[in-house]
């Protein structure tokens, strides 16, 4: 059984299948500039994931684009240029006789999956210096000045702020398909203030540690 851990920020743990008792949501929206944004998110995205496992979708990752560009465009008709959130999700599922999971992520905050004890990064950190990042933002005409998009912002993907489009932002996720495994054991999502302090590898251990004790 895949175990979550959700640290920091603005996080979402839910069921969202009555018919897959296995299914559900895990999430952290990790707001920078006021939390009018990760608020938002956090807000519509369940909702938004239950509508689309209602059209019982193959495959979950085109839709789950769809929700990442739905709500990021719903947020244009509140002030949210100076505002905006990175995000990591989490949706696990049944698919025939298999447990899937299906990570999306903008921004810095980060997953990374125990496989055997042994740390496994599951998303991508967008950030400036991130070579195929720095690719895409300067490839689209954007800028990156001091190592920040527009000389502003630390990250290249996130909700909101929709007056960095311009210069590079997007909130297209990347996206990781998994079938869990039985020596998967937990998945560690949070936020940049954790992964500043922690190696993917020290927060597994902590996490081993914690288990361990209870």
């Amino acid at each position: 059984m895949l175990m979550f851990f959700c640290r920091v920020a603005h996080s979402i743990v839910d069921k969202i299948s009555a018919s897959d008792p296995s299914s559900g949501l895990f999430a952290i929206f990790d707001g920078h500039g006021g939390r009018q944004v990760s608020d938002y998110c956090a807000e519509r995205f369940p909702n938004e994931i239950r509508k689309e496992l209602m059209k019982n979708p193959a495959d979950l990752q085109q839709p789950l684009t769809d929700v990442f560009n739905r709500i990021n465009n719903e947020l244009r008709l509140i002030d949210s240029d100076g505002c905006g959130s990175t995000a990591c999700v989490a949706v696990v599922r049944k698919e025939g006789a298999a447990n899937m999971l299906y990570l999306a992520n903008v921004g810095d905050s980060r997953a990374v999956l125990s496989k055997s004890g042994q740390a496994e990064r599951m998303s991508v950190d967008d950030k400036c210096d991130n070579p195929q990042e720095n690719a895409r933002v300067k490839g689209s005409g954007g800028i990156i000045l001091d190592n920040r998009l527009g000389g502003v912002l630390a990250v290249t993907r996130a909700f909101g702020d929709h007056a960095l489009t311009r210069v590079g932002l997007i909130c297209t996720p990347h996206i990781v398909k998994y079938t869990i495994k039985p020596f998967d054991k937990y998945l560690v999502i949070a936020s940049d203030g954790i992964w500043d302090e922690l190696s993917d590898s020290d927060a597994i251990a902590l996490c081993n540690d914690e288990i361990s004790t209870k």
